[in-house]
């Protein structure tokens, strides 16, 4: 069954994810996100005639144009872990963390991603398969990942670009630069995303004084809930148990905080900020560590020497998106979330491969 692809934002940039999926009288949306930027938005032309949306997970530059999409009265499908982000209204039709279902004729098949919690990659089964792997990431201890299946056309997250640099390198120089930092440590991060794992690192090196605030508990208690098993390692909710009663109360003066939002502009991250801002602490006795993207206020606050940036890796490194390609025995590539997209062009192997077009057939 041939099929169109148009890549509406992603392609070149870190912008929001969000993709458009043709066939015979159908139009999907996969993705609907904002930002990371703020001048980053999603244009309501994109629902124009289509007839379904599928989110990946619940990052905002996937899923933050979600109200727009209830709105139209639009089927949405994602996980039911997604589900519960999304605003009042939403018509939800479930996809499981790992299996297949038919949607209007096609399978459907989907896997964990190995980045965040209910997040899982997209394969439907047209033009001898397309595969969309929203975000992923390969070195997490935390979150499981299911191998995807072959694909001729394979849309995939390399937003670190030509980066090899391991986890366990970034792990390294985050726990070096911390010892470093006299007083409390801010980590704007996603509730989603990184916020449990970091706190399960700090207790390893016997770091105990932290805390994370009321943002970050509620997805502790999903993990260790219903469906937690699905997306999680057994090994991490095991340990989670152990520390559900010492996350639960907030503790706005614990040396290391874990807080809402990663780009720590708006939540309690963006709060305790501006007061340690107005309390002239910023970069004294008061620390901020971003370790993911930093939009340009962020950006600001590292240059003035207000916060540091160590990169906790949540996405594919260089090699990995290499690997997944060769092992979908794809024959079309499209490299997305990064400005330079064309770098993969010196890949060995992927001359020819390569799509840079943001229009193709599949």
């Amino acid at each position: 069954m041939s099929a169109r692809m148009r890549v509406l934002s992603g392609l070149g940039e870190k912008g929001p994810a969000c993709l458009r999926l043709e066939f015979f009288n159908r139009r999907w949306l996969l993705d609907c996100g904002v930002g990371p930027e703020n001048d980053s938005g999603f244009d309501p032309a994109w629902l124009n005639k289509v007839n379904a949306v599928f989110i990946t997970h619940d990052h905002v530059d996937h899923i933050g144009a979600a109200a727009e999409v209830i709105a139209a009265s639009l089927p949405i499908y994602c996980t039911e872990v997604t589900a519960r982000s999304l605003p009042a209204g939403a018509n939800v039709i479930i996809l499981p963390p790992y299996g297949e279902i038919q949607v209007d004729g096609v399978t459907v098949t989907t896997g964990r991603t190995g980045h965040a919690f209910g997040g899982v990659w997209l394969h439907f089964e047209l033009g001898g398969g397309v595969l969309y792997t929203g975000d992923f990431c390969k070195e997490s201890d935390y979150f499981l990942y299911d191998t995807p299946p072959d694909a001729a056309t394979v849309l995939m997250d390399a937003s670190y670009g030509m980066e090899r640099l391991t986890q366990q390198v970034r792990i390294d120089g985050l726990l070096t630069k911390m010892s470093k930092l006299d007083g409390q440590i801010l980590f704007p991060v996603p509730p989603s995303g990184r916020a449990a794992e970091m706190a399960l690192l700090f207790e390893k090196h016997g770091m105990t004084d932290w805390s994370m605030d009321a943002r970050c508990y509620g997805r502790v208690k999903q993990v260790l809930g219903d469906g937690g098993s699905d997306y999680v390692s057994f090994d991490a909710i095991k340990k989670l148990r152990g520390l559900k009663d010492k996350a639960r109360d907030f503790n706005p003066d614990a040396r290391l905080l874990l807080c809402h939002a990663p780009c720590g502009t708006y939540g309690m991250a963006g709060e305790l900020i501006e007061k340690w801002g107005q309390d002239g602490r910023l970069g004294r006795d008061a620390h901020v560590i971003f370790t993911g993207f930093m939009p340009a206020e962020a950006r600001r606050m590292v240059e003035k020497g207000h916060a540091h940036f160590r990169r906790w890796n949540v996405h594919p490194l260089f090699d990995d998106v290499v690997a997944m390609a060769n092992d979908c025995h794809a024959m079309q590539i499209v490299p997305l979330f990064n400005g330079r997209p064309e770098d993969f062009s010196l890949v060995d192997g992927f001359d020819g491969r390569l799509q840079l077009s943001d229009r193709f057939y599949l």
